[in-house]
């Protein structure tokens, strides 16, 4: 009688040292299975979750002329939310601080109101806080309309209008109407009236006087300078 021969499985030494055979040690094969979602991924590092977390709203696409980009850190400025800039440099950047910056190499025109009446509000600029600043330092600084209207809306608010050489009002008539007002100059002054000119005092006559009259100057200059110096230092004050 033949005997069947007996078989043994392979071992694990005859499993490492076999070049075709297949490891069934899940553990082998998957060393963070156990601390992982997905076999086989293995745990980011602080580093890398730092730079994914960086990069996360990360975008930069170049096309013919232009460049459009996000989540890109500008110095001084922060990070950008959307970046549109071209090839020379000009640029609608928004930013996640709430800025807006428009940049052009000559000119910006903005235009409309074609199909307006004289009664629409075609372009309404607003800052609910902060200023507004209009600078032109190496050009003229022009308002023009039908009417041109400065006001200042505070209780204590004021209007300041300063030039280094020379102020011109030139109209057909001039009003000024104010419950207080000073005209001073700290050389010439000249009152002129082509027809007739007429200076008048409600409570009481007019007073006029001269630096060399002995009798009215103590008291009518010092009056003068005195007012001159409260204007000063009101509109000194509130100069912009």
């Amino acid at each position: 009688m033949t005997e069947t021969p007996q078989t043994t499985g392979p071992t694990a030494q005859d499993i490492s040292t076999d070049p075709n055979a297949v490891n069934t040690d899940t553990d082998a094969l998957f060393p963070n299975a156990a601390d992982s979602a997905e076999p086989g991924t293995a745990e980011l590092s602080e580093d890398d979750k730092e730079f994914e977390k960086k990069f996360e709203k990360f975008y930069r696409r170049r096309f013919p002329g232009f460049t459009m980009s996000s989540g890109v850190n500008m110095l001084g400025h922060g990070t950008g939310e959307l970046l549109l800039t071209t090839d020379t440099k000009q640029c609608i950047h928004f930013y996640e601080q709430g800025n807006c910056k428009i940049g052009s190499r000559n000119s910006i025109e903005l235009k409309t109101g074609d199909q307006a009446t004289e009664d629409d509000l075609s372009i309404f600029l607003s800052a609910e806080n902060g200023a507004i600043k209009i600078s032109a330092p190496n050009g003229n600084l022009i308002l023009q309309g039908d009417n041109v209207l400065i006001e200042s809306t505070k209780d204590d608010g004021q209007v300041t209008i300063k030039s280094k050489k020379n102020m011109y009002l030139d109209a057909t008539s001039l009003t000024i109407d104010s419950d207080y007002a000073t005209i001073a100059s700290c050389s010439d002054l000249l009152l002129y009236g082509g027809n007739d000119t007429l200076l008048y005092c409600e409570s009481g006559p007019p007073e006029t006087g001269s630096g060399g009259d002995t009798i009215l100057a103590s008291g009518l200059v010092g009056k003068i300078l005195a007012a001159m110096k409260n204007a000063k230092m009101l509109f000194t004050s509130g100069a912009v």
